[in-house]
């Protein structure tokens, strides 16, 4: 997630023990530091927005160089992204501009792919009320699944238009929510109706509180998950950062690869980095994103948010120690 161009970085390893000391500075590291550091892992598991390009925006520079780098040295990328405002689609179309980047669909994933692949591991074949993008829904109905209908734009004016908008139409067997630009509350009241049953599923996609937009942030999904969540006393299952559910999906597809080989690299120390240290991942926190090196200094020792490594930016793997 966006904010800066590069500044300051670095990291250590210590695989599922706690970071009990400061991060070290990727650019100082010396070249047996360096050759270390790139031995220790053979999967990475990388952000998109604020750590591969500004968010919504261009390249960061040094960034496809960096993943370019990796791919030569025999590592296995996977995109980690929050971000279901831009489809896989999309996401594909920006990798294909560089050309020294090669990056296939399965190599992304995304809140409603990690909601379909969920959706399919439990054999799920009910009906579906979501809340989201309509490239998050469109991916769910190209997948098989069925989506209720809803009455995109109409004005709640009478009690009766309301009864109708909350409690009219068929029931649903899950809830989904993520990113919904067109968001209302006659919305959430409806799925707090749904979700009234027991047995009707409860999940969200990306659930950050905050979202980058502009030079700024909006308010992102997590507030009006929590909505929802407390009105039915119900938790979802979260199946973006830094969610338990996406954490034993990304296990699944890669249950040959002990933690301690993956490096997670991200921008922001909540969703990124503290999702990768309680999965026990090596971490790499990038500043042109979400969190500043103010943010790192002001962690105390041992902080679950606490990386391994700082770097300027995703660059910094391509240059020569000093």
């Amino acid at each position: 997630m966006l904010r800066r161009l590069c500044q300051v970085g670095a990291t250590s390893w210590r695989s599922a023990q706690p970071n009990c000391h400061s991060p070290k500075v990727f650019k100082q590291l010396s070249a047996a530091e360096r050759e270390k550091f790139f031995d220790s892992f053979d999967v990475v598991f990388c952000d998109c927005d604020g750590v591969v390009w500004y968010t919504l925006r261009d390249f960061i520079p040094g960034s496809a160089q960096a993943l370019a780098e990796l791919q030569r040295r025999g590592k296995r990328l996977t995109f980690v992204t929050n971000n279901s405002i831009s489809s896989v689609a999309e996401h594909l179309h920006k990798f294909a501009e560089q050309a020294q980047v090669h990056v296939a669909k399965e190599q992304i994933v995304h809140p409603a792919q990690a909601v379909c692949d969920h959706l399919k591991d439990i054999g799920f074949g009910g009906m579906i009320y979501c809340l989201a993008t309509p490239p998050f829904k469109q991916l769910l109905r190209d997948a098989g699944f069925r989506l209720s209908q809803e009455r995109e734009g109409s004005v709640i004016k009478t009690l009766a238009e309301l009864r109708e908008a909350i409690f009219g139409g068929e029931p649903v067997d899950a809830v989904i929510i993520d990113v919904d630009f067109n968001l209302t509350a006659t919305k959430l009241m409806r799925a707090h109706v749904q979700l009234q049953n027991p047995s009707c599923l409860f999940l969200a996609g990306a659930a950050d509180a905050l979202i980058p937009f502009g030079n700024g942030d909006i308010i992102g999904p997590g507030p009006f998950i929590d909505i929802v969540a407390q009105s039915t006393g119900r938790q979802p299952t979260v199946l973006g950062k830094p969610g338990e559910a996406l954490r034993q999906l990304l296990r699944q597809h890669h249950a040959h690869i002990p933690p301690n080989r993956v490096l997670f690299v991200g921008d922001s120390l909540a969703s990124d980095i503290g999702f990768a240290r309680a999965s026990g991942y090596q971490t790499l926190l990038v500043l042109t994103g979400g969190s500043s090196q103010a943010d790192v200094d002001s962690l105390p020792a041992g902080h679950a948010h606490m990386p391994d490594y700082v770097g300027d930016c995703l660059g910094d793997l391509c240059d020569k120690a000093n």
